[in-house]
C-alpha cells in the first residue's frame, strides 16, 4: 500500500475538523493543541502535516516521483494551502512523526507566519475581545471554522463551539469574518468593532438548505 493509500485509511476512521489556511492551522494548533493529521491535496501532489502536542511534528510530501518526509517535506510548503484537520489517536500521531520528524520548525514559522501581523498605527489602536455567536437561521452552527482576515491577511482563526460561539483577541478595527464548515465557505461579513468587548452575531441564512 502506497503512502496515499495508507493514509486515507487511517482518515477514513476520523471526520474533518475543519479548514484552516496554513497560518490558521499553526494558530489554532497553538491554541488548542489538537492531535490530529492536516491534509492538503491539489492535482499533482499531497501534503500531510502530523499535528502533536500542539505543534507540526511531522510532514510528508507525495508527488508522482515519490514522497519526502520531514523539514525536505516542509520545505515545499508556500503557505497558500489549505489543509483539513483530522482527529487522530495520539498512538497513530506518535507512529506517523516517527517516520517524518520536523526537526527544524523555522520552515513552518516562515512559511505560515506565527506571529499575529499588526495593523496601521499601534499607539492608536487597542486590544478587545471579539466574540462571535454563529447560527442557521435559530440553530447554532458548531464545529463551523471562522478566520478573522484583515485585506489578504489572516490575522487568526478558530472553530465554533456547541453553542456557536467562538471569541478573538484582536486589535480593535475592522476586519473580514468568513464562515466555513465541511460544506465549504458559508458566508463571509465585516465586523467592525472599537470597545473592550464586543458580542455580534452572524446568521448564515439557511445556505445550506439554498445549496441542496
Amino acid at each position: 500500500m502506497d503512502i496515499n493509500g495508507l493514509m486515507d485509511e487511517i482518515l477514513q476512521q476520523s471526520t474533518c475538523k475543519g479548514r484552516f489556511t496554513l497560518n490558521e492551522l499553526l494558530h489554532y494548533s497553538t491554541t488548542q493543541s489538537p492531535t490530529g493529521v492536516a491534509v492538503f491535496k491539489e492535482k499533482g501532489h499531497t501534503f500531510f502535516l502530523v499535528i502533536s502536542g500542539g505543534e507540526a511534528n511531522g510532514a510528508m510530501f507525495v508527488d508522482e516521483k515519490g514522497t519526502l518526509f520531514g523539514d525536505s517535506a516542509v520545505l515545499r510548503l508556500t503557505g497558500k494551502e489549505e489543509f483539513e484537520l483530522f482527529p487522530v489517536m495520539p498512538s497513530i500521531a506518535d507512529a506517523l512523526v516517527s517516520r517524518c520528524r520536523v526537526f527544524d520548525k523555522s520552515h513552518l514559522k516562515k512559511n505560515g507566519r506565527l506571529d499575529i501581523p499588526t495593523i496601521g498605527t499601534p499607539t492608536r489602536q487597542r486590544i478587545g475581545v471579539l466574540c462571535l455567536t454563529v447560527r442557521d437561521g435559530e440553530k447554532p452552527l458548531a464545529g463551523a471554522h471562522v478566520a478573522i482576515r484583515k485585506g489578504k491577511v489572516v490575522m487568526t482563526g478558530d472553530v465554533t463551539d456547541s453553542a456557536g460561539r467562538v471569541c478573538f483577541r484582536l486589535l480593535n478595527g475592522r476586519y473580514m469574518c468568513v464562515v466555513s464548515d465541511r460544506l465549504g465557505e458559508r458566508t463571509r461579513c465585516i465586523i467592525e468593532f472599537h470597545e473592550p468587548q464586543v458580542e455580534a452575531c452572524i446568521d448564515i441564512g439557511g445556505t445550506e438548505d439554498e445549496n441542496r
